[in-house]
């Protein structure tokens, strides 16, 4: 029986893990008082989707820049209704948004020429 993308993303948005990482960036972003809250949950959207199929991440003070890598290369290589111009700007998106709320250090713009290098790898 084969799962198409779709349905794969319907059961994870209904699994335990999609609603307890989802409630605990809800509970940062209130701990954080950061602005724009539901923009934000919508650009992650995805990056929770990926890290409940793809990873065993549970609790997202775990999340490192590893993750970041591996959710860009996987949003690229998925993308095939759209304009590798409107892939990158989501990806960058999610990426500066996820870098705002962890704190990294790791510059996510298209400049950084060693972290794209490491996404196409």
């Amino acid at each position: 029986m084969d799962i198409q993308q779709n349905d794969l993303f319907i059961i994870t948005k209904d699994s335990t893990r999609y609603q307890a990482l989802s409630n605990q960036y809800i509970l940062l972003f209130d701990s954080i008082s950061y602005p724009n809250k539901q923009l934000a949950l919508r650009r992650i959207e995805n990056f929770l989707i990926f890290l409940t199929i793809y990873t065993n991440i549970r609790k997202i003070h775990r999340i490192e820049t590893k993750h970041l890598l591996l959710f860009a290369r996987k949003q690229i290589q998925d993308s095939k209704d759209q304009t590798c111009e409107e892939t990158l700007r989501e990806v960058v998106k999610t990426l500066t948004t996820l870098k705002s709320i962890h704190k990294f250090k790791t510059d996510v713009s298209l400049m950084n020429y060693t972290f794209w290098c490491e996404v196409f790898k």
